[in-house]
């Protein structure tokens, strides 16, 4: 017996400079460097400043501490960002991309302009879920409750195959709604202030913790009206009880495999991702690292800064899971929900 511990032993001290190795050469490779993360929207909206907050901490977990900045690549809702990234960008852990969660779907949806295959992507993890998603109008628009919306049209501005405008095609599909999309914004921001000024009623895809954050006044002063909950389950704040809800308003099976389709990439409404093809060893310390920063104490409470949700960490393996799960819909149901990102 004391023969056999020993000869573990000497195995386990054999096999340990080749782990240090390891480790060490990821820490050799990203000492003095600089990781990107490639954002597809523009400056000062959520994506943007989520990224820069994990900028700021991510380095300090990442083997060989680099530096951490971001790019931002607005265009066609995250499209162009993420054909440039799985296309041009070095497969060697130094650049990482940010994008609609739609992305996780794409391919499925028939996306036009897509380069890409989500399911060949070196997933990182998300750093936050959609909360609520809402489609909001203005006060004085034609239509301001869900009844009234299937019957009149409300205007809504849009940046393209993402949450606010695949979630106002959803709503004119299964719930009978008339929403006109404006496509092109190339932003949130940009859209809010096409809101404040009149050229657009309202926008789909918003989330409720943050128009309570961000434009409260927007609320105490009724300046907009929430006309349907774009969600699996309602949001708790009081404020929103008799706003129905999406997945109540669902009318077979099949409307709800849709809503679980589309609504369910907001569980990774923040996620990063890498290129394909990056070395095992650097994606692994990149989705380690990753996972620690998320109970960096400094971190949290920057997040919770910009937002009600703080963080909700999903892994790589979460996200894998989903895609596995909605790539083998049947065909009917992918069909249907593939019309709302056409537009």
């Amino acid at each position: 017996m004391i023969g056999v511990l020993w000869r573990m032993f000497a195995v386990l001290l054999a096999c340990a400079p080749g782990l240090a190795s390891r480790a060490d050469e990821v820490s050799d490779f990203y000492h003095g460097k600089t990781v990107t993360i490639v954002v597809g929207y523009s400056t000062g909206g959520g994506y943007d400043l989520q990224a820069r907050v994990l900028a700021k901490y991510w380095p300090k977990y990442i083997p060989g501490n680099p530096v951490v900045i971001v790019q931002n690549m607005p265009g066609a809702a995250s499209v162009v960002a993420a054909n440039s990234v799985n296309n041009t960008a070095p497969r060697d852990g130094t650049v990482v991309g940010m994008y609609s969660d739609a992305n996780v779907i794409a391919p499925l949806m028939k996306v036009k302009g897509i380069q890409f295959d989500p399911r060949q992507f070196g997933w990182i993890g998300s750093l936050a879920a959609r909360p609520t998603g809402v489609i909001f109008v203005r006060s004085d628009s034609p239509a301001t409750t869900l009844e009234a919306a299937r019957e009149k049209e409300d205007i809504l501005g849009a940046l393209g195959p993402d949450a606010t405008s695949t979630y106002a095609l959803l709503a004119n599909d299964l719930f009978g709604t008339k929403f006109k999309l404006i496509l092109g914004y190339k932003g949130g921001q940009e859209i809010h202030l096409a809101v404040q000024r009149g050229e657009v009623h309202g926008r789909a895809g918003y989330d409720w913790p943050s128009l309570v954050r961000e434009y409260p006044q927007w609320i105490s002063e009724q300046f907009i009206k929430v006309i349907v909950q774009m969600a699996l389950e309602p949001d708790p704040d009081p404020a929103m009880k008799d706003v129905p809800v999406a997945i109540n308003l669902a009318r077979n099976d099949e409307d709800k495999k849709i809503l679980e389709l589309v609504l369910g990439t907001g569980r990774f409404q923040r996620a990063f991702s890498a290129p394909g093809g990056v070395p095992p060893a650097r994606l692994a310390a990149l989705r380690d690292s990753f996972k620690a920063t998320m109970s960096d104490p400094g971190f949290v409470a920057d997040m919770n800064k910009l937002s009600a949700n703080g963080v909700t960490y999903a892994g790589a393996a979460d996200i894998e899971a989903y895609m596995r799960n909605v790539y083998a819909f049947p065909p009917a149901v992918v069909e249907r929900a593939s019309k709302y990102f056409s537009e």
